[in-house]
């Protein structure tokens, strides 16, 4: 979607504001869209709350100096001299500087939503594959970042090997990592060693 379009859309959606056409220009261009590509409603609803938000802090900083002033002046026994109007360039600086603090807090906020929902659906499925031990799978997951463009079965098959290997730190290696019961092989192996020790014991079991 060609750029006048989408500050045309924008402007529909956002409906009355204080922003000039300018800087809403401003943020579009920050935000660009893929070539290619159409925004989506993700990406409206974004840019909608977003600049809304902008606009009632805009607001409210305009009020509090207005009241500020009217507070603060005295007259004058002659015309004061008119105050030289702030530069617009400053103006837009400060509005751009503020636009990318509050985009850079809105990415930090989807970003981990993004990553706690992957991690319930990689744990999910790597305990679909026998990884049952909860301390375990919380070890091998613990302060990980997904990479957010591999599937989630990618990322179990990338996680198991860790798993594994994290068991076998924490429990040992004399039980299997992943079993169907989720008892990590302890059972079998407890069984295993006392009817060893018994043969070996009542003499039917060879060294």
């Amino acid at each position: 979607m060609e750029q006048e379009k989408i500050l045309s859309t924008l402007s529909e959606k956002l409906g009355e504001t204080s922003f000039s056409p300018q800087t809403l220009q401003t943020y579009v261009e920050l935000n660009p869209i893929a070539e290619g590509s159409e925004p989506d409603e993700a990406y409206w609803n974004k840019a909608v709350n977003f600049l809304k938000g902008m606009q009632g802090q805009y607001n409210h900083d305009v009020a509090t100096r207005v009241e500020d002033f009217k507070k603060n002046y005295k007259p004058q026994p002659t015309p004061p001299t008119p105050p030289t109007p702030p530069a617009p360039q400053k103006n837009d600086d400060e509005l751009e500087k503020k636009l990318k603090e509050l985009e850079a807090r809105l990415d930090a906020e989807d970003s981990k939503k993004v990553q706690a929902d992957l991690l319930k659906k990689v744990t999910a499925a790597m305990k679909a594959k026998q990884a049952n031990d909860d301390y375990v799978l919380g070890k091998t997951l613990q302060g990980v970042t997904f990479d957010t463009k591999k599937t989630v079965d990618e990322l179990v098959t990338e996680f198991l090997p860790k798993y594994d290997a994290e068991y076998k730190a924490c429990r040992g290696y004399g039980t299997a990592p992943r079993t169907s019961d989720g008892s990590g092989g302890t059972q079998h192996n407890a069984a295993s060693r006392y009817f060893e020790r018994k043969g070996k014991k009542e003499g039917w079991k060879k060294n």
